[in-house]
């Protein structure tokens, strides 16, 4: 369990460790803030990086986690397809809302998380940011957490709750503001996406390889909206 716990915070502790990285090259913790995706990557790389000596020990590849069910292909794709139309308002909706709670506007998070970049740099995330974080974060959580929990555990709230949370949790300090309100915005905006994914995956594992696929176009997005930030 100490193992599980330890990678379930991985990410939170990682995200803050290569922001700290970049602040200090940068000699400023306020301009490390907009690099929040390139902290992103780095983490992601570091994260795809332990899942394949953590599953190594388990006598599994790490690819075997992108691999689809043949058998449940057709009503995967049914569940594939009615997920894709629901995510992005899952993601968003409750963002919107929280930031209405907050700050009484919908610009105030968009101001701090969107922010002009070196368009190099932009032109480089934009494939590294979202494929990286399809191939580290739901595999992190629902891939190699879960799988592990049901196998230990016997109640399903607890197997299903301890990944939905640290993933929403993670974000926290992707990036940290020093702010009471943005921290907990970030820790809290995606619990209901992050729910509705975890007890699906709960529910049906063979839809992880799906989810992946959504997560990585839908994290395109904000990559792309980036690029037309002046």
């Amino acid at each position: 369990m100490k193992k599980l716990l330890i990678v379930l915070s991985s990410r939170l502790i990682l995200f803050l460790l290569f922001q700290m990285i970049i602040a200090f090259f940068l000699r400023s913790w306020g301009s490390s803030i907009k690099y929040w995706p390139l902290t992103a990557t780095i983490t992601n790389i570091i994260s795809i990086l332990i899942l394949i000596v953590l599953l190594k020990e388990e006598k599994y590849s790490f690819f075997s986690l992108f691999r689809f069910k043949k058998e449940k292909i057709k009503n995967d794709i049914i569940w594939f397809i009615l997920l894709l139309l629901i995510s992005v308002p899952l993601a968003v909706i409750p963002s919107l809302t929280l930031s209405n709670f907050l700050w009484g506007n919908t610009e105030y998070y968009h101001q701090i998380l969107f922010q002009p970049l070196n368009k190099n740099l932009l032109y480089f995330l934009l494939f590294a940011y979202p494929f990286s974080t399809g191939m580290a974060e739901l595999t992190t959580y629902f891939g190699y957490v879960m799988p592990i929990l049901k196998n230990q555990m016997k109640s399903p709230l607890i197997i299903i709750a301890l990944p939905v949370i640290a993933f929403s949790v993670q974000h926290c300090t992707l990036p940290l503001v020093f702010e009471a309100k943005f921290i907990l915005f970030r820790g809290v905006m995606y619990m209901f996406f992050s729910l509705v994914y975890g007890f699906t995956i709960f529910k049906r594992p063979s839809l992880l390889p799906w989810l992946i696929i959504l997560q990585v176009i839908m994290y395109i997005l904000p990559m792309a909206m980036l690029l037309t930030v002046k």
